[in-house]
């Protein structure tokens, strides 16, 4: 029955999956045995695969009920104590899965055993595990990199070595101050090996397809591992060329490859893929993976953050109509990013809107350090790469609002949180939190009194986990309470409702720039979702939302709004999820 599984999962994906491969290796006159090989072993893998696990993967995928998540850092491994009592807070807020970010590879019997103790005790508490996965590189300390150390041939060739420097110059596009930009010289092998600027870790060269079989067999294992969800870090770090661009043609594909695997091997695994790319590209990725493979939204994520900053929500209304992912993608919605956001937006969009991007870029990044005049945030930024770090809250202005004491800020600052979490929640996907972010916490500036994590501002949006900040959940007066109360009412109706994700989207203009709204068709349900992203009072005619004899009832206060009204007005940074209660096919 094995054999006949295996091909039974591959017939309907081989095709594309051959001309993926191809695309990519062709150039490299890479022959058909080749590809046949890297089948053979993925159909050793599936065989190797737990009779428990291949029991799992014949059924209902546990992501096909879009559950919401929370990114934990997985470098602070508490212990089953604590999970236990934060196991208590996620589920009482209704979150169904955690997805462990900062992973290292287990390649030794104690990294992989304390791994499989962490996935255990997760999944004992009932929640589904995910673990992130960089497939651009490995740590310098990696076997494979010990190996190439010590003058394996093979294993040298499976990174991006160089060992001229004038040569290596040439590929080095996120460093000019010195001659080998981000190769660092090997002394010992007389080498210059490419090294990721964020992580340090050293780049694998995918034009060796044997990099491509190796890196898969890893993604194998660590699905062994019993995890549900393995996030793919590092894409558009998968591919270099001397001319540098957002995302080279051969990263869709490749990220295409692993996506199969995942069906082919472990089809109860939901596979993610994590780019910075703009939303054009996201969308290429998309549209080149199998069915039910999921997407990190950044593209959706900074508009928001763009639109708060601008009160303008045109880019992402155009975003949204023209770069929507293809249908058959589970959309990821996080509202910030634990390596920090680099302002990857749709450069078209903002031309068309008379944005220069660069000099838009430099907004950005000025309004969320708090250095733009009418900001309200708070947050730090990286000179060389220019990413931006903070907190929801910090960036939203609690911190700022709370030290000066004014009462009408943290009002307003509390919206701003709840607003982007609410759009997160209303978007069809599966949305995910960051730790923290349910309870309000604020940029941690702790970490600069550890020497081991003082340079690495990623930790200023990383708050350490405090029991008695999440009992302030139960204070009605607190901060805490005012988010975690509410976050937990939005997810709470929206998984009462079975077919949230499902139907079309229609992005409606209600000819004011200030107000996102859109409609999703379900059968003979419609909903209509309204975001106003400035700290005015806005409007928009009822006539452009539903008919005059029809109603709709806002789901998470019961409201009614009849649409003889003609005009529906919003608060400062208020938003609307409505349930239009009336004979659809009239309005369609």
């Amino acid at each position: 029955m094995g054999a006949g599984e295996f091909l039974q999962r591959l017939q309907p994906l081989k095709a594309e999956m051959e001309a993926a491969f191809f695309r990519v290796y062709q150039p490299f006159h890479v022959q058909e045995e080749t590809f046949d090989a890297l089948l053979a072993m993925l159909d050793e893998q599936m065989h190797n695969r737990s009779s428990l696990h291949r029991e799992l993967d014949r059924g209902r995928a546990w992501f096909s009920s879009a559950p919401a998540g929370m990114r934990l850092n997985y470098s602070a491994v508490p212990s089953a104590v604590q999970i236990s009592m934060r196991a208590k807070e996620l589920r009482e807020l209704g979150i169904g899965w955690v997805q462990l970010s900062e992973v290292p590879f287990p390649h030794t019997q104690n990294s992989r055993q304390l791994l499989q103790t962490l996935i255990d005790a997760w999944h004992a508490e009932g929640f589904a595990v995910g673990v992130d996965f960089d497939v651009s590189g490995t740590a310098a300390d990696d076997p494979w990199a010990r190996q190439a150390l010590k003058g394996d041939p093979a294993m040298q060739q499976r990174y991006w070595m160089i060992a001229d420097a004038k040569l290596a110059s040439l590929y080095s596009p996120f460093s000019k101050e010195n001659e080998t930009g981000v190769f660092y010289k090997l002394e010992k092998i007389h080498q210059y090996v490419y090294r990721n600027p964020q992580t340090q870790c050293w780049l694998l060269d995918y034009k060796n397809p044997q990099v491509l079989t190796a890196v898969l067999e890893r993604f194998c294992s660590l699905a062994d591992l019993g995890v549900d969800a393995i996030e793919l870090r590092q894409l558009d770090h998968m591919w270099k060329e001397c001319k540098t661009q957002p995302l080279y043609p051969q990263v869709p594909d490749l990220f295409a490859l692993f996506a199969t695997a995942g069906k082919l091997v472990c089809p109860s695994v939901l596979v993610i893929g994590h780019s910075e790319a703009a939303a054009h590209d996201l969308q290429i990725l998309a549209q080149r993976a199998p069915r039910a493979t999921a997407i990190i939204d950044q593209a959706a994520m900074i508009n928001g953050w763009n639109s708060l900053a601008t009160r303008d929500t045109k880019m992402q209304r155009a975003d949204m109509i023209f770069h929507a992912l293809n249908p058959s993608t589970i959309a990821i919605h996080p509202v910030g990013c634990d390596q920090g956001i680099c302002w990857n937006f749709n450069v078209e969009a903002a031309m068309m809107r008379g944005w220069n991007p660069e000099s838009h870029r430099q907004f950005l990044t000025d309004f969320y350090t708090g250095q733009a005049l009418g900001s309200f945030a708070e947050g730090e930024s990286d000179p060389g790469s220019g990413r931006c770090y903070g907190t929801l809250a910090s960036w939203a202005g609690c911190g700022r609002a709370m030290d000066n004491h004014e009462p009408y800020e943290l009002e307003n600052s509390c919206r701003r949180v709840l607003l982007l979490q609410g759009l997160s929640l209303a978007m069809s996907g599966m949305p995910l939190l960051s730790d923290g972010d349910e309870l309000g916490a604020l940029n941690d500036v702790s970490f600069r009194l550890d020497p081991g994590k003082e340079q690495d501002r990623r930790w200023l949006q990383r708050p350490v986990y405090i029991e008695e900040k999440a009992q302030q959940r139960f204070s009605p007066l607190s901060l805490e309470y005012r988010i975690f109360q509410s976050l937990k009412v939005m997810l709470q109706v929206r998984s009462d409702y079975p077919n949230w994700n499902w139907g079309q989207e229609q992005i409606l203009d209600t000819a004011n720039d200030a107000l996102l709204v859109w409609s999703r068709f379900c059968e003979n349900q419609r909903l209509l979702f309204l975001f106003n992203f400035t700290e005015s009072p806005q409007y928009c005619p009822l006539t452009s939302l539903f008919n005059e004899g029809e109603q709709a009832r806002e789901l998470l206060t019961g409201r009614r709004i009849s649409g003889s009204q003609k005009t529906l007005g919003l608060k400062a940074y208020e938003f609307l999820w409505l349930i239009v209660e009336g004979d659809v096919d009239s309005i369609q």
